[in-house]
């Protein structure tokens, strides 16, 4: 049930100048078969990093395969539609670009 209010593709909210800050100018894409591209956006570039995802209740669990090490982040979707990760007691969030 989880996994599928996140499928499609998110950006960093510009309202959440904080996140931005923190994480970077990020861009997430989530695919039904569990599969999750972390796209982080510097200048005229982009760092691509490729993951695993499953949902655990409200919790975001991203494994790299090639570096394999199991990501726990707290989520929710707020009424207004933002996704927000709460890493390491610091949220950031979301909007969706498409599904």
């Amino acid at each position: 049930m989880g996994e599928q209010r996140l499928i499609g593709k998110w950006r960093s909210d510009a309202d959440d100048p904080e996140g931005i800050s923190k994480f970077g100018e990020v861009s997430l894409e989530f695919s039904p078969n569990g599969g999750l591209a972390y796209t982080i956006h510097v200048d005229e570039k982009r760092q691509i990093i490729l993951l695993t995802y499953r949902v655990e209740g409200d919790v975001l669990i991203t494994d790299q395969p090639s570096h394999p090490k199991e990501e726990r982040t707290k989520f929710r979707i707020t009424v207004d539609g933002k996704l927000v990760l709460l890493h390491e007691n610091r949220p950031s969030a979301y909007v969706r670009v498409d599904r």
